[in-house]
């Protein structure tokens, strides 16, 4: 695990040498602070900050050579099955100086490189991006894990390609302008979080999940770069086999998976929240290790939507050490220093919690497993259930009137926090009256587009005033290669929500502690085979998760199987109520109209309707700008 990032300038006279390159580095230090290294060759540059789990010697500090120094490369991540393929390349007559899989990685680039050096990511097993430079051929090669677990940033600049780990190394660089993208603020209001390929700086990207870089000096001089998809969802092939033959196959990846993501030299726990998917890792970690495993959980003192209860009774049900801490409610105060690690605008509040127990975590391990990745794989959101029942009723109701009036009930019908929650049907009505993606769309948004719109500055909102913020999600829904929309709406998930907003939120708050979070339920290999389970292994009688379920049911206490998903969200509601009865408010960032910031305040105060998802977004928006958007551009 560490973080990389580097450059290819279109005139290597212009180049920064090596301790340039290291002082960028320094910005991402927290995501490798046990070892750092930069090289600069031909106008390219490559750093890496070390976070060492595997070959703890110097023999694995980056970058990494080959053995006629025409290839070095930066890596970011873990290759889990890189004993198999070492294997394989010993055989071949490979010999290896160290023990790690970054050097496994550039040997076998090494063998495809005169080929198509991309035919190598189909081989690896794990979460990664990293760099090689070809100084034989002038290129330079990034790629992204097929889920989108590491994050990959790069901007072309009029200096050339500009690439790192985290968006803070491309302003340290020097060459990316500080210049808000407008499109990319509506996003972040409607959505909390901004997907890829768009970033906060108009002229940086998102290498998307699953997807390589190639760049290379054309005939002008200048650094042309190609980007292009390497691995996608098998959708649309449906397995019809018996449940109980493909619930016990599950555990048996699960398990896999597990055994692999346990391969470490330093000490290693897991994340325990009480919910199923966490819960099913650790059964498995204890499968494979007995009592062996050690387990952390957070909750807020006093809140009564703790699941330190919940992770408990799964604890002493495996017989496993847990360490349980509870903290103060009043962390809301975080969000100015959530603001240096994330770069961008991201109100998941979740993000706090996720913080404090990485924190907590890093006390004891330096690598922990968590669960992030099964409701996406086997339908565990609510709003999976309630789309398919939403198409169950388009399928009756069909015709533009029918939307129509439905469309009109969601404008009608009540709304607001003094409307009991059986009756808060709005959102449903509204739905109804929209094609699916624009449903959808509006399932997985924390507020409408046109309301999202009326809190941009005047000058923004006119700059948008043709962008739609559903276009990224529009597009991945209608490219499922299934057309059944449970599959749809996974396939949307897969490329927007879970890379951009679970994964994100997971990798900038355990890197923040210098902690290494690893995933089992996104294996590439359980993600595929969830992918081809019909529908109705996934959704049940109104259950999600249906054959995950029974995959685990002999293996956890009755009680955490039946249980339904309440998620890692720490008391918001209560964190904005103190913000404005302790009289400091909500600022309104400097992108944002004043008078609506003001207007909302008001209807949340008036309990009108609860609007803490959008006045905590908008905190978090004045913290970004407090923080990155108003600061000069170093190097500038």
């Amino acid at each position: 695990m560490c973080g990389i990032t580097g450059f290819f300038r279109h005139d290597a006279a212009t180049a920064p040498d090596a301790a340039a390159l290291d002082a960028i580095g320094e910005t991402i230090r927290h995501r490798g602070p046990d070892a750092f290294g930069s090289t600069v060759h031909d106008g390219v540059g490559l750093h890496n900050r070390r976070l060492a789990i595997v070959d703890l010697s110097p023999d694995g500090n980056q970058p990494i050579w080959n053995d006629d120094r025409t290839l070095a490369i930066v890596f970011n991540g873990e290759v889990y099955n890189f004993e198999e393929l070492r294997r394989e390349l010993e055989a071949s007559g490979v010999r290896f100086r160290s023990r790690t899989d970054t050097e496994v990685v550039l040997r076998l680039y090494e063998r495809f490189r005169d080929d198509r050096p991309e035919r190598i990511l189909p081989k690896l097993n794990g979460f990664f991006a990293f760099a090689i430079h070809d100084r034989r051929s002038g290129s330079l090669f990034i790629a992204r894990d097929r889920m989108g677990v590491k994050p990959l940033f790069y901007a072309e600049t009029a200096r050339g390609l500009s690439f790192g780990s985290e968006l803070k190394t491309l302003l340290a660089e020097g060459s990316l302008a500080r210049e808000i993208d407008p499109c990319a603020l509506l996003d972040y209001l409607c959505l909390r979080y901004i997907p890829a390929p768009r970033t906060i700086w108009r002229d940086a990207r998102k290498l998307p999940a699953g997807h390589w870089l190639k760049a290379k000096r054309g005939a002008t001089g200048k650094v042309a770069i190609e980007v292009a998809k390497w691995w996608d969802l098998p959708f649309g092939e449906v397995r019809d086999e018996a449940p109980a033959k493909l619930a016990e196959e599950l555990w048996e990846l699960l398990v896999d998976s597990v055994r692999l993501r346990l391969i470490a030299d330093v000490p290693l726990g897991a994340f325990l929240s009480g919910g199923l998917d966490s819960s099913a890792v650790v059964a498995a970690m204890a499968q494979l290790r007995g009592r062996d495993v050690h387990a952390v959980t957070i909750g807020f003192k006093g809140w009564d939507q703790s699941e330190v209860d919940h992770a408990r009774v799964v604890a002493d049900a495996l017989q496993i050490r847990h360490v349980v801490a509870e903290l103060e409610p009043a962390a809301i105060e975080l969000v100015d220093s959530l603001a240096h690690f994330f770069d961008e605008p991201f109100s998941d509040p979740s993000a706090i919690p996720t913080w404090l127990l990485s924190k907590e975590a890093r006390k004891s391990v330096t690598v922990a497993l968590a669960g992030d990745g099964g409701d996406e794989c086997f339908a565990g959101y609510r709003r999976y259930r309630f789309d398919l029942a939403e198409h169950r009723v388009r399928a009756l109701l069909p015709g533009p009137l029918f939307r129509a009036l439905f469309a009109l009930g969601g404008k009608v019908w009540p709304r607001g926090a003094w409307v009991p929650r059986s009756l808060r049907a709005a959102t449903t009505l509204a739905n109804l009256g929209r094609d699916p993606a624009a449903a959808y769309f509006r399932s997985v948004s924390q507020m409408e587009v046109g309301e999202a719109r009326a809190l941009l500055h005047p000058e923004l909102r006119a700059a948008v005033a043709g962008y739609d913020p559903s276009a990224e999600l529009r597009r991945w829904y209608g490219a499922s290669p299934s057309a059944e929309p449970l599959a749809r709406a996974q396939y949307a998930d897969f490329h927007t929500w879970l890379p951009d907003y679970i994964l994100t939120k997971s990798d900038r708050a355990t890197m923040a502690a210098s902690l290494e979070g690893r995933e089992p339920l996104l294996d590439y290999r359980l993600v595929e085979f969830s992918a081809k389970l019909p529908t109705s292994l996934k959704v049940r009688e109104g259950v999600g998760k249906w054959l995950f379920r029974r995959a685990v049911d002999a293996r956890l206490p009755a009680h955490t199987i039946a249980r339904g998903k309440q998620g890692f969200a720490p008391p918001l509601k209560e964190w904005v109520k103190r913000e404005l009865a302790a009289g400091r408010g909500i600022a309104a960032p400097a992108c944002a109209d004043r008078a609506a910031v003001d207007a909302a305040v008001a209807r949340h105060r008036a309990g009108q309707v609860d609007l803490s998802e959008p006045l905590y977004a908008l905190k978090v928006l004045d913290a970004f700008e407090r923080r990155w958007a108003r600061a000069p551009a170093a190097g500038s």
